[in-house]
């Protein structure tokens, strides 16, 4: 069958053949990605927060499609790459929360899928949210782990910040220099988050840190473990499975296009191209950067506090300030914005 295109003018016919063989970018729509329009705010999908990575995916020659309501394997063999925005379950707004959804767990068979198709030559972008797994209450640390790290239920917020911003406006820049690998440095003058999780990287396994937090004053607060620890940690890390490549990030707004979405700040779209760039070329180097990042002068002093001894105090100090300013909740439009 021909595929039809119309401009305004008489009908071109495409041969079916051609048009399968433009690549194609594949946006996870299975995994509660449009639940988050349950808060009133936008969904994360490829047409709302992340409309602008569609459009610069379309602009690079890639097809964009959704899973639109089917298995992820139903699409993985046509696809080159894979997006997956941050999963979720399902929101409590009397709460404020998110509740598990078992519907929007990553299962098993979900997890091998991925991997299956990154063995093969497949590549995948991927989000988290702040506190990971533990505040969006879903699984996505599952398809992580095999891939050589594991999503820490902590969230990088600039301290500084907490008490005088609005919780969904908070944000703190990484320079060039906490950006170890070379290729994603190019053009790039610092980069913007919001609070965003971070990744620990297991040993000898084919990984390496993308992006390193300021550490210091940029501080993670861990709400499992209930620990703070001012040290540079991996908010976003890459690395190589069999023959696919992967960018896994721990918050999404950076590359979001909705009101509180960051992509037009600074070098925050010219990051975007070298990441997707790397993805795609398969000739581009994938080797570990040269040297070990130096961490911030601040952490040659205390690097951490736990929750026992002198430090209980501290940590419920801190827990108390980031609930009220509402950073620990799942915040609704209605609620939190006027």
């Amino acid at each position: 069958m021909n595929a039809i295109s119309n401009n305004g003018s008489s009908p071109t016919r495409h041969n079916s053949k051609a048009v399968l063989e433009i690549p194609l970018a594949l946006f996870d729509a299975s995994h509660g990605q449009p639940n988050w329009a349950q808060t009133g705010f936008s969904s994360r999908e490829m047409h709302s927060n992340f409309a602008g990575l569609t459009e610069m995916l379309c602009r690079l020659g890639l097809q964009c499609r959704t899973t639109n309501g089917k298995p992820l394997a139903h699409h993985l063999a046509q696809t080159k790459l894979l997006v997956l925005p941050p999963p979720t379950g399902r929101y409590d707004p009397r709460r404020e929360r998110w509740r598990c959804e078992p519907g929007t767990l990553f299962a098993s068979e979900h997890v091998q899928d991925i991997l299956s198709f990154l063995q093969s030559g497949g590549n995948l972008l991927a989000f988290a949210y702040r506190f990971g797994d533990s505040f969006t209450q879903t699984n996505l640390g599952d398809l992580f782990a095999p891939l050589g790290c594991r999503l820490n239920d902590d969230a990088v917020i600039d301290a500084g910040a907490v008490r005088r911003m609005h919780p969904l406006e908070i944000y703190f820049d990484t320079p060039p220099e906490s950006l170890p690998l070379e290729w994603s440095r190019d053009g790039v003058t610092s980069v913007r988050w919001r609070p965003a999780a971070t990744f620990t990287l297991v040993p000898e396994a084919k990984i390496w840190p993308l992006v390193l937090s300021p550490g210091g004053r940029c501080l993670s607060f861990n709400r499992t473990l209930r620990r703070i620890s001012f040290e540079s940690l991996p908010l976003a890390v890459a690395g190589v499975h069999g023959r696919g490549r992967f960018a896994l990030f721990g918050g999404p707004h950076l590359f979001e296009t909705s009101p509180l979405g960051l992509l037009a700040h600074g070098g925050n779209a010219r990051f975007l191209q070298n990441i997707i760039g790397w993805l795609l070329d398969e000739h581009e180097s994938v080797d570990a950067p040269a040297g070990k990042s130096p961490l911030p002068e601040s952490q040659h002093g205390l690097s951490r506090v736990d929750n026992y001894g002198n430090g209980e105090r501290t940590i419920a100090s801190v827990e108390r300030v980031l609930r009220k300013t509402g950073i620990l909740k799942a915040l609704n439009h209605g609620r939190w914005m006027p």
